[in-house]
């Protein structure tokens, strides 16, 4: 128990010194494509910018952040085709507002480009320490050009989201990894390349290997490009295995495409994509009671547990966020996108553990031991008084731990 509330303190205090992660790579960037014509896309990104991704300066009595961000398209030999630099600066009054999750900026560009594979590069730059985070997006439309009749696009999810973003009024755009409902309906555009004249469009919504929901239009074309904007009721589906399913006739001619997507559960953090996930990556702080207790559970009973264990630890339980629950899953998506190795996930290696429970390391040295032929890594916690030894005993990059950590 001593170390289990040593590790909650490590994480507590992290969560409030601005600096000591590298959040400059926590910015979002969501990507779409639709079709102009035949022969021509639009590439539409959107950048979120939160205040928690940079390092706010006391100017004034005020708290100052300036940034820098680019968003390139490169071809598929990586030469660029077009780009847009944008730069600006956040000004809050309040030292607390610095490391908000929810304040920020969105950035939107879009550009039309003659259809073909691309790849979005997105970078942000905070100008006052200088730290540069990167991202990056194949847009993959190779499928796409085999088709012989139609062009059937990707759908575009779509929530509620005040202004104009490229769509019908208040319609913003969101990634087919976490669609979110509204009263138990998602929505969608889908957009289509067929030649004009009388068309059939098919939807169904299938879930469990059985369809759940169907809808038949009828319409005519009267350009080569046509979008229909749905909504689909998911009330009493299973919504852990979930696709559309798009069908085109015309003139005979009949294709068609399947789209997986999963569905967001509202009741938990943003970086949550299920329960059961969510509770494996959180036995690094279970207690052994608890762990027992999650072992007896049905499957219908594990929400209810997973709201019970973080409300014990919230910090500050008077606010709506559960301030140590976001710094803890933000911590193990970091680790699954910067320490997976083959088929294990990023959160399980030695050094996605290190991560999730101490945050950045205050420092870093690497070598190479020439005699043995090895790399290895330490990490140094100077607040804490700790350092980690990695071993890359192979040199395939799957480092583990020198000296075992007991938790």
């Amino acid at each position: 128990m001593k170390k289990f509330i040593a590790l909650y303190l490590v994480l507590f205090s992290t969560i409030f010194s601005q600096g000591l992660n590298r959040n400059i790579d926590q910015f979002k960037i969501s990507s779409f494509v639709r079709p102009v014509n035949s022969d021509s896309i639009e590439i539409l990104s959107f950048m979120e910018v939160s205040n928690n991704t940079l390092q706010f300066l006391k100017k004034d009595g005020l708290f100052e952040a300036q940034y820098e961000a680019n968003i390139v398209i490169l071809d598929k030999e990586k030469e660029k085709k077009s780009s847009k630099l944008f730069s600006d600066k956040i000004v809050v009054k309040k030292f607390g507002e610095t490391t908000s999750r929810v304040k920020k900026k969105m950035i939107t560009t879009a550009f039309v480009l003659p259809f073909d594979t691309y790849t979005v590069t997105s970078s942000l730059k905070d100008l006052d320490i200088k730290l540069l985070g990167k991202k990056e997006k194949e847009i993959d439309l190779k499928n796409l050009s085999k088709s012989t009749f139609f062009k059937i696009y990707d759908p575009i999810f779509t929530k509620e989201v005040k202004g104009q973003w490229g769509f019908d009024a208040n319609r913003f755009p969101i990634e087919s990894s976490r669609v979110v409902p509204k009263d138990n309906v998602i929505s969608f555009y889908q957009y289509i390349v067929l030649n004009q004249g009388e068309y059939t469009l098919t939807l169904s919504l299938i879930s469990d290997k059985k369809v759940q929901w169907e809808d038949s239009i009828k319409a005519v074309a009267d350009s080569d490009v046509v979008n229909h904007f749905i909504e689909v009721p998911i009330e009493d589906i299973d919504r852990r295995d979930v696709k559309i399913k798009v069908v085109v006739s015309q003139d005979k001619n009949t294709a068609s495409k399947s789209f997986i997507f999963k569905i967001k559960n509202t009741t938990f953090f943003d970086g949550i994509s299920n329960i059961d996930s969510a509770l494996d990556q959180m036995s690094y702080i279970l207690t052994l009671d608890e762990k027992k207790e999650l072992k007896e559970l049905k499957q219908s009973e594990k929400e209810k547990f997973f709201k019970k264990v973080w409300a014990k630890r919230d910090p500050v339980a008077q606010t709506k966020v559960n301030e140590l629950m976001e710094e803890y899953y933000t911590r193990v998506n970091f680790a699954e996108d910067n320490f997976s190795r083959g088929t294990s996930g990023g959160w399980k290696s030695d050094m996605g553990m290190i991560y999730i429970l101490f945050g950045k390391p205050d420092d870093m040295t690497r070598s190479m031991n020439m005699q043995g032929s090895y790399n290895y890594q330490t990490w140094y916690y100077f607040q804490i008084g700790k350092e980690f030894t990695f071993i890359d005993e192979y040199g395939f990059g799957d480092y583990r731990l020198r000296t075992p950590l007991l938790y």
